[in-house]
């Protein structure tokens, strides 16, 4: 993989959007630009269990109640069902993400640049990256116990995950690559 500079980014992110106003596909367009996105010095995680999933604990604020993470859906498959318990906000940043309900059935697409704000709860879904790997910025809010219940083909609860599991997972991960600030 090429890495791009800042301007080289930023140029081709324009090429995007010119293209898009001279009549060319919006979807080919935003693909241009997420391609942009140079993901290198983001340290990849897994869960174990759950598959098609990587994610990167951006920071636990325990006063707050909140969990900031990056997810990265691979393309073209499904991760485990499992319902929100959390009030949270997604950004995505590259490729787009699908949801399924519990059937199998997919109920939304949420493109390169969207963002979405949902309350806790809702039914069970499954999530999984479009025909490229999908990478998000999940930020979950207000919550003191479960933010993630994972659940079994039959809706029964097989694990979840918290501010205490978030925070050691943060703790276990390699260190997240730190501003550099000159002088």
């Amino acid at each position: 993989m090429t890495k791009l500079t800042r301007r080289e980014g930023l140029a081709s992110i324009g090429t995007a959007v010119t293209a898009v106003a001279l009549g060319a596909n919006a979807s080919e367009a935003a693909s241009q630009a997420a391609a942009a996105f140079d993901q290198s010095n983001v340290k990849w995680n897994t869960l174990e269990g759950i598959d098609h999933l990587w994610y990167h604990v951006l920071n636990v604020d325990r006063e707050l109640n909140v969990v900031d993470l990056l997810l990265k859906f691979a393309a073209n498959e499904r991760v485990v069902l499992h319902k929100h318990h959390a009030d949270y906000s997604t950004f995505i940043i590259q490729g787009e993400l699908r949801l399924y309900n519990a059937e199998g059935e997919l109920t939304e697409i949420r493109p390169t640049a969207s963002f979405v704000q949902k309350s806790a709860g809702g039914a069970p879904h499954t999530e999984g990256g479009g025909d490229e790997d999908c990478i998000a910025w999940f930020s979950n809010k207000g919550t003191d116990g479960v933010i993630y219940e994972i659940l079994g083909p039959n809706g029964d609860t097989l694990g979840t995950l918290g501010l205490p599991e978030f925070e050691a997972l943060m703790q276990t991960q390699d260190e997240p690559v730190q501003p550099i600030v000159p002088g």
